[in-house]
Order: C-alpha cells, then sequence, then structure tokens
C-alpha cells in the first residue's frame, strides 16, 4: 500500500470548500434575482392595474392623435429608462426627440411602437387607450435604424410583405405610388444588396408608406448614411412629411437634424424631458444649461461668474451690465425657487412618512422610488444656496452668450487670448479664452483681421442669458 500524500488532500479539502462555497454564493445570487424580478413582476401588474383604472376617468379629447400620459419604463434590472413622460402630438406634427445616447429616446419609441412594454403611464392613440394594443393594431409604421431589410427579396417584395389581406391590384398599386413619390421605380427588381444606402432607405421608407399609417415612428434612419447623403434625405424626408401629411415622431442624437425638421422638438436627458418646444422657442430661450450647450452648432458659451450689485462680474473683473428687466427677472425667479422648494420638502416629509407604514413592500421593491435621504439633502443645499443668493442679493451664477452674438474688436471689448480660429468658407470660429475659460465667436470671414495689437470681444446687447448655478436652471 502506498503512502498517502496529506498534503494533496488538504488542497483537494481546500478546493472542494471553495468551491462548495462557490455554488452557495452563486444559489444565492441568482434567489435574490428572482426575488427581485418577483417583485418588479408584482410592480408591473400592480402598475397596469392602475393605468387601466386611470385611463377610464382621463379626456384626451379629440384634438390629439398621439398623447403620452406619465410614461414610465422600469426595466427588470430596476433601470429607470423613461421617467414621467408627457407630451400631447396633434395629427400631422413633426416631433424630434433629441438627445445624447443613453436618455430614453429610442425606448420612448417603442413603447409607442409597442415594441417594449410600458411599466407606468397611459398612451392613448386616435383617443383609444393603447397600453394593451398590439403592435399591428396602433396603426403605426416603424422605420429603423438598419433598414431591416430582406436581403433575399427584391425592393418590390420588400415594399409588399406585410400587406397580405390586399388583392394584388391594390398592393401594386400603393407600390407603385410610393415607389413614384421616392424616386425608387427604376430600383422594383433590385435586390437589397444592389443598393446605395440613400437607397435602401428610401425603400425602408417606402415599406412604411404603402400601410398606409398615420402615424410614422422612425428611429435614427439617417445615422449609417454619410455626411452628404444624410443632409440630403434630410431635405428628402421634410418635403415627404410635407406632401403625406402624416404624423411623424423621429428620434435623432444629432441636433442639426432637430433643429432643421422638427415643428417641436423634446430634448431628453437620462430619461427625464428637459423641455419641449419649437426649435425657435428652445434655441432662443433653453430651459437650463444642458440643453443651452446641446442645441446649436457651435453651442453656447456657458461662463462662470458672480451676481454681484445688480451686475454680472467675470472672474478677472470685468463688469457685464444687466438691464432692470435682467435684474426683477433675476430676484423673482429666486423667490419663487424659495417658495417651491419649501413645498417640494413638505411634500417629501410627507410622502415618506407614509412609506415608512409600507416598509417590507419598499424593501421588496428595492429602490424604485427616489432614496429619501439622498433627495432631501439636495433640497437643503438648494435651500441653503437660495435662501444665502436673497439674503446676500449676490452668489455665483451662469453666465450664457451664443457664438454668433460675441463680436471680434481690436478696439476695446472684454479682454480675451486667441486660441485658434478656424475657416469654414463665409466664417470663421473664433476660439478664445475669456477670463481663463474657453469661448467662440461666430464671425463673418470678410470682418475678422486677425488679433493685430489688440484683441476684445463685444458682446451683443439684451442678447446673455442668466443660469442658477447649482440647478443649472434658465433665470427670467
Amino acid at each position: 500500500m502506498g503512502r498517502i500524500d496529506m498534503e494533496k488532500i488538504r488542497a483537494w479539502r481546500e478546493k472542494s470548500k471553495a468551491k462548495s462555497k462557490a455554488e452557495k454564493e452563486a444559489f444565492g445570487a441568482e434567489t435574490a434575482i428572482l426575488n427581485a424580478n418577483s417583485a418588479y413582476a408584482k410592480l408591473v401588474d400592480r402598475a397596469e392595474a392602475e393605468n387601466k383604472k386611470e385611463s377610464q376617468g382621463l379626456d384626451v379629447g379629440n384634438d390629439y392623435l398621439v398623447s403620452c400620459r406619465h410614461l414610465t419604463k422600469i426595466y427588470a434590472n430596476r433601470v429607470e429608462a423613461v421617467h414621467d413622460f408627457n407630451l400631447d402630438i396633434k395629427e400631422g406634427e413633426f416631433i424630434v426627440l433629441v438627445g445624447p445616447s443613453g436618455c430614453g429616446k429610442s425606448t420612448t419609441l417603442r413603447m409607442i411602437a409597442g415594441l417594449e412594454d410600458i411599466t407606468y403611464g397611459s398612451l392613448f392613440i386616435d383617443g383609444k387607450y393603447s397600453n394593451d394594443l398590439l403592435p399591428k393594431e396602433r396603426g403605426v409604421s416603424m422605420v429603423f435604424q438598419s433598414y431591416a431589410l430582406y436581403p433575399h427579396m427584391s425592393v418590390y417584395d420588400n415594399m409588399a410583405f406585410g400587406l397580405s389581406g390586399l388583392d394584388k391590384e391594390e398592393i401594386d398599386a400603393r407600390i407603385k405610388e410610393a415607389s413614384a413619390l421616392l424616386e425608387i421605380t427604376p430600383y422594383l427588381d433590385r435586390k437589397p444588396t444592389a443598393l446605395s444606402g440613400g437607397q435602401c432607405q428610401r425603400v425602408a421608407l417606402g415599406r412604411a408608406i404603402v400601410r398606409k399609417s398615420r402615424i410614422f415612428l422612425l428611429d435614427e434612419p439617417l445615422s449609417n448614411l454619410d455626411a452628404k447623403l444624410r443632409v440630403q434625405m434630410r431635405s428628402e424626408l421634410v418635403k415627404l412629411h410635407e406632401r403625406l401629411k402624416n404624423t411623424m415622431i423621429y428620434v435623432t442624437h444629432d441636433q442639426t437634424e432637430a433643429m432643421t425638421m422638427a415643428d417641436r422638438i423634446v430634448v431628453l436627458k437620462n430619461g427625464y424631458v428637459m423641455q419641449i418646444g419649437t426649435p425657435r422657442e428652445i434655441y432662443d430661450n433653453p430651459a437650463n444649461v444642458f440643453v443651452a450647450t446641446f442645441l446649436g452648432s457651435p453651442t453656447m458659451n456657458i461662463i462662470e461668474a458672480r451676481y454681484e450689485s445688480k451686475r454680472i462680474v467675470f472672474p478677472n473683473g470685468e463688469i457685464y451690465e444687466l438691464s432692470a428687466k435682467e435684474c426683477k427677472d433675476l430676484e423673482a425667479y429666486y423667490q419663487n425657487s424659495l417658495k417651491s422648494l419649501k413645498e417640494r420638502k413638505k411634500a417629501l416629509v410627507e410622502e415618506h412618512e407614509q412609506r415608512q407604514k409600507l416598509a417590507e413592500e419598499r424593501k421588496a421593491l428595492g429602490s424604485l422610488p427616489p432614496h429619501f435621504d439622498e433627495e432631501l439633502s439636495e433640497i437643503d443645499d438648494r435651500l441653503d444656496a437660495v435662501e444665502d443668493f436673497i439674503a446676500h442679493k449676490a452668489g455665483r451664477i451662469y453666465f450664457g452668450i451664443r457664438p454668433e452674438d460675441v463680436r471680434i474688436s481690436n478696439r476695446g471689448g472684454y479682454k480675451a487670448n486667441l486660441d485658434v480660429a478656424e475657416l469654414l468658407g463665409a466664417e470663421y470660429y473664433v476660439h478664445v479664452y475669456f477670463s481663463n475659460q474657453k469661448m467662440v465667436a461666430k464671425v463673418s470671414a470678410e470682418d475678422y483681421k486677425g488679433p493685430g495689437n489688440g484683441f476684445g470681444l463685444i458682446f451683443a446687447k439684451g442678447k446673455g442669458h442668466l443660469f442658477d448655478f447649482v440647478s443649472g436652471e434658465r433665470i427670467g
């Protein structure tokens, strides 16, 4: 009988213990996931019941083709992708949802299409409660970023796909009408692999048109095209909308597409709506710093400064004089903020007291609502800042101005240092350092003569924007 190797036995025992521990941990993690998903399922069931109950008492009216009421999307991992989305869309409107990646714009579009379940809130299409309707029952057509064409089918067959139930003559008439409108008649016998990107996009649009839907949903349809073709397709989409008079809901991360195509723009960030308005309204009166620095090319210049003695003082000591109206708007903003913050704090405390009675249920549902301590601390910090601003009639602030409202001067103006000047043909983008902060001025190529011996900036009168330093909200 051979000698027993105790070291090997000990190593085997340690390995077995480690394996057993890992299995227990894996089982525990799996159980936790199942419990979380169970809690999430209960939340969804309860939300659906509330949706149906609330929808019975809602009066949507006949003015809107699509109405989104408090739409919220929470995934099983408890990530809230869309928060309390509200929007009423009239028939024939061109609505653009715009924002950075991960802001919830595509998720919102997919909830309207029926491709994503609505966790909470109500969707009405043509006055009808539509949360439970299948995608094909909603009267919508969707155009995807990837075109989603069948490579083995001809253009004609791709456009005809989904029209089963109609007779051949009707299908043929619809395809010929749509192909003539989109100028793709010569390509009806070709396969998608024999088409350019722009032609594939037209086919995808044609497939939506032949369905005769009142609502078109377009999810970043131009993002795969090159810059020149994107500009061309942009104008073609606008002309197509004018001809068809359909309601279009368009998703993009490109602010240029939003500004040039939309009747109204919805700006989103992290699942929250930042602002809704016409391109002109949003450009001229951005709701906060995020909107101001997201829309526009170049975007708005934002400078940290101080409000003192009814004027703006920049870090280098230079002064920007405010009008009497601007001072009045600023004082009114902080008084209103103080009132609303106190009301918000009171409501939060009352809500927390009610939640404490449901402690076990809250534990099961995790951290879906905002955490009480964090939100209360945020409100208290904001209250302290507002009260301090009101008491001293001074405080930190953001000053914003659009690049086209900044003029370059070799005689006087705010002192600045040239960084670089970019020639774009008819105009220059002049990048400068002002008060140790970067700025851009957009000036005519004929007017820009270089820095010369002196260099200064002149801000157009009445074109300055003021934003709260803590919240980033627009003042006035």
